[in-house]
């Protein structure tokens, strides 16, 4: 873990406990569309991936729908909330682990789909988890990676600023546009990529490996 992620580690360590207070407050209605749309595109056969997941709020939304998720996140708090959310819901077909996006362990061609939720404006070097999502895509799969773009419009360039000064840090300010080229140049087909409007402009983008 070089310096750059160990800070990400500590902060999001220290949030763990307000981080689904946070998401209701300030992204309830951009959550509600990007948990609808992933449940639409969803099968029941298919074995989920989920990179930086927080306290879980994805896999739980959509483990009833598929055959089953791992969850990880670089936070073992944010884990340690999502496995005490486990045993009080009973669920059985999610398993939380405290993983690196940048240095996956699992075996190549693993999972049908991998989603990088709110992830990758975060981080300073994106092209790492995408390559590691890339390695463990199976070659029919899909990768999903819902994306704040804070570079859309000067409001959300402004808000950015003003979540930096509380320890939200966006590694990336990409526009929609930006952020579409960032994922080609990288190696994935975009087969959809829908604009969610809320605090900031969401891409809700659906790719493939080349």
């Amino acid at each position: 873990m070089n310096n750059k992620q160990f800070k990400e580690n500590t902060f999001w360590n220290s949030f763990a406990n307000y981080y689904d207070f946070f998401i209701k407050i300030m992204f309830r209605k951009t959550y509600k569309k990007i948990l609808f749309l992933l449940n639409s595109e969803l099968k029941s056969t298919q074995k989920i991936l989920d990179i930086g997941t927080g306290s879980g709020i994805i896999p739980f939304s959509i483990c009833q729908k598929v055959k089953s998720v791992i969850a990880t996140d670089i936070s073992p708090e944010m884990i340690k909330i999502a496995k005490q959310k486990q045993v009080s819901s009973g669920i059985e077909n999610i398993d939380f682990q405290v993983q690196d996006a940048y240095n996956l362990p699992f075996p190549d061609k693993s999972f049908d789909v991998v989603i990088a939720a709110n992830l990758l404006h975060l981080l300073f070097e994106p092209e790492k988890p995408i390559s590691e999502a890339k390695r463990v895509l199976k070659d029919n799969g899909i990768f999903i990676a819902p994306t704040l773009c804070a570079g859309e419009n000067f409001r959300s360039k402004a808000m950015a600023n003003i979540s930096a000064m509380a320890g939200i840090r966006f590694g990336n300010k990409w526009s929609i546009n930006e952020f579409e080229t960032m994922l080609k140049r990288n190696g994935l087909i975009i087969f959809k990529t829908i604009k969610i409007n809320g605090r900031f402009p969401l891409a809700y983008s659906v790719t493939s490996k080349c």
